[in-house]
């Protein structure tokens, strides 16, 4: 009994001690776990913190203009919301349009245009009209694509009538390259009531290109705001030069999407350059469409009168305007009526006009037969 109690009273004794023994070992391992717990925990403190400063340094930058160095003063630039607005079928140019513009755009919109291309600094655009154009048509910002240009102040046609920003205007004749830019882009926001520009052309004079060396400079700044979210989209104006047009499509980091020429036969109808406009999927806008040579000749002609009875009794300029969509462009239209403006969205938007083959080749042999291949 005594060897039985003795050896129970040991197994107790010893027992304890292990019970202590794990006690301990237990107590030293929360304490790691607190430990680890605890170097997590400032692990992340620091990740938040420099997250935190990298954010208030990025949004410093984009608010303070990146590397815009003008000493103009800074007007807010917003990030553009989601827009709806696509490049139209058709576009209603305001040029032209003087102390009318406003009133004209705001019946273009309601008549179902959604594609406004104007100008800033340009001596026949009025582009505060346009702005207050759009905002009285009750339309939504993001439901309508607003378009302007950019011209250097060597361009023919250059003027400062647009500028009407605070302290800057009119802007100094000796303005770097860049800083035209800066102003001309900061005017086009305040002057069309907008955070953002859905697309920005390059404006030249006719056949009067710019040098490459000032193109790809002004190219280089628009670019900013692209990326910034201030412009959708980019374009250039007047470019039938095959070499200049691809060597800038290489070059741009954001690549043109727009090419507005005329529609002339002193340009012969781009019919050459139509191929590359397809290959670099740049959307194909054409002015001078009844005013210049292809206007001239379906004037009065019989075989453009029998087709368009023959096209539901449309109006031969109406007529030509679909004409150019067959081609693959996008017509501006200027017209100054509320009748033309519903004529050109209900046979143009709309799709009313079918063209066939046959059509098509004795439309061209009009203008140009080589228009049709």
């Amino acid at each position: 009994m005594r060897n039985t109690r003795s050896n129970n009273n040991s197994q107790s004794h010893n027992g304890g001690r292990s019970s202590t023994h794990n006690i301990i070992n237990d107590d030293e391992a929360n304490k790691g776990n607190r430990k680890s717990y605890i170097q997590r925990i400032k692990a992340q403190l620091v990740i938040y913190t420099c997250c935190f400063l990298l954010a208030c340094t990025l949004m410093y930058i984009y608010s303070s203009g990146g590397n815009d160095t003008t000493t103009i003063p800074k007007l807010k630039i917003k990030v553009a919301p989601p827009s709806k607005a696509l490049p139209g079928r058709i576009i209603y140019g305001a040029k032209s349009k003087g102390d009318n513009t406003a009133k004209l755009v705001k019946e273009a919109i309601e008549s179902g245009f959604r594609h406004i291309a104007t100008g800033g600094f340009h001596n026949e655009y009025n582009e505060s009209g346009v702005g207050e154009g759009w905002k009285s048509s009750g339309i939504p910002r993001n439901e309508i694509y607003l378009q302007t240009l950019f011209l250097h102040n060597s361009v023919n046609g250059y003027a400062t009538q647009n500028c009407h920003l605070p302290n800057i205007c009119p802007p100094s004749p000796d303005l770097s390259i860049e800083e035209q830019v800066h102003i001309s882009i900061k005017s086009s926001l305040y002057n069309l009531q907008t955070d953002y520009i859905d697309s920005v052309l390059i404006h030249n004079f006719r056949a009067k290109l710019q040098s490459y060396e000032e193109t790809i400079q002004v190219w280089r700044v628009l670019e900013e705001y692209v990326d910034r979210g201030t412009i959708r989209h980019l374009g250039i104006v007047s470019v039938h030069d095959k070499e200049y047009l691809t060597k800038l499509y290489n070059e741009a980091r954001i690549k043109p999407t727009i090419i507005q020429n005329r529609f002339h036969s002193n340009r012969q109808y781009d019919i050459s350059l139509r191929p590359l406009f397809k290959e670099l999927n740049m959307s194909n806008q054409l002015f001078w469409i009844l005013t210049g040579s292809a206007g001239g000749r379906i004037r009065n002609n019989e075989v453009v009168k029998e087709l368009a009875q023959k096209m539901g009794g449309v109006s031969p300029q109406i007529l030509l305007y679909s004409f150019t969509i067959e081609l693959g462009g996008s017509p501006l239209i200027g017209s100054k009526s509320i009748s033309h403006m519903q004529d050109d969205v209900d046979n143009l938007i709309r799709d009313r006009i079918q063209w066939k083959k046959d059509d098509l080749i004795a439309m061209a042999n009009v203008i140009n037969k080589n228009l049709i291949s």
